[in-house]
């Protein structure tokens, strides 16, 4: 008779075999929950109030490291920048060990020229009778420098008129005397008010045509040629510079070209000026070549204790214009200043 189990006896449980899965789960779940240190970290540890306080201080110092760095590196960027504009700002000239040692040049205002009549137009420099300047004579002088005194404030000319300029009138003709004629402009200007004259730059003053004899050691042939061309008007500008360089400027205007080129070739060959006891010609090859402007230069023998000439003088002819430059130092003239004066007269000419 087979024996079975009853209902309410439970079933004998069946034995598992040694390694099968679920004795490996059980393993696994053993060494799970008994895991070492490195599979579970152990919480840190309560951060003491000392500790708490070092890490706080060392926080703090690494802020106030930073902030001085980044102050330091503002005031250096500060002033690198001052120093900058410190250096670059000024002119080279104004700074202590920079400067270039001057050469006797001297410092003018802005030069500008006077505006022309209405109707008239600049010279074209052809010989015809569109040649010829017709601005205000005086304000084609060059001015002083600052080193004479002189301003250097840009000019504002006057409106020009017919009577201000000095210019020859269409129906004029030769005069037999070059002082009545020049006293006939030099009239005819002084109708201009003398409120009309340019705030920075003071006219040159109106001269008779003879008065350029009185520098001249043998005047009688000069004054036929004065005559014989018939110098129209005439004025000057002179200053004494603080190194003692005195230099005079006398300007003269023609009725055509032909006429001025007769006194400059004259005057460059056969004056005697009073200043310059045994003049000599003297090389401008390498001066800057003004367009339209002729110049011959001649210097004195006699040296100035700076080994420079102590005498210079300048002839220049542009169009209906003769220029008379003149300068003078008992120590010399430097080679610079004499140059300057030239070039730029020329420029304001041309």
């Amino acid at each position: 008779m087979t024996d079975h189990a009853t209902p309410h006896e439970p079933a004998a449980l069946a034995e598992t075999p040694a390694g099968t899965p679920a004795e490996a789960a059980t393993e696994t779940f053993a060494e799970t929950s008994t895991g070492t240190p490195a599979e579970f970290p152990a919480a840190p540890a309560a951060e003491t109030p000392e500790e708490h306080e070092a890490r706080l201080a060392r926080r703090s110092a690494r802020r106030r490291a930073a902030a001085r760095w980044a102050t330091a590196t503002l005031v250096f960027a500060l002033a690198g920048t001052g120093a900058a504009l410190a250096v670059t700002a000024p002119e080279r000239t104004d700074l202590p060990g920079l400067a270039t040692p001057g050469d006797g040049r001297y410092t003018f205002p802005p030069l500008t020229l006077p505006p022309l009549p209405s109707g008239s137009s600049a010279p074209d420099r052809t010989g015809g009778k569109n040649a010829l300047h017709a601005a205000d004579l005086r304000y084609l002088l060059l001015p002083a420098p600052k080193e004479a005194g002189g301003s250097l404030t840009p000019a504002l000319y006057p409106v020009p008129t017919a009577s201000a300029t000095g210019a020859p009138s269409a129906s004029a003709t030769p005069t037999p005397s070059p002082t009545a004629s020049a006293s006939a402009s030099a009239s005819a200007s002084a109708g201009a008010s003398p409120s009309t004259a340019p705030a920075g730059q003071a006219p040159a003053d109106w001269v008779t045509c003879d008065a350029i004899l009185a520098d001249q050691r043998d005047p009688a042939e000069l004054r036929a040629l004065l005559l014989q061309d018939a110098c129209r008007a005439a004025t000057v500008r002179e200053w004494t510079a603080s190194d003692g360089t005195r230099t005079q400027i006398r300007l003269l205007r023609f009725g055509a070209s032909f006429e001025s080129w007769n006194v400059f070739s004259s005057l460059r060959s056969d004056a005697r000026p009073n200043a310059l006891p045994g003049a000599k010609s003297t090389s401008h090859s390498a001066w800057d070549t003004v367009e339209g402007v002729h110049l011959d230069a001649q210097e004195s023998s006699a040296k100035g204790a700076k080994g420079t000439p102590n005498a210079r003088v300048a002839y220049l002819c542009a169009s209906d214009l003769v220029a008379v430059v003149t300068m003078t130092n008992p120590d010399g003239v430097p080679d610079a200043a004499f140059r300057q004066v030239v070039t730029l007269q020329s420029d304001l000419l041309a």
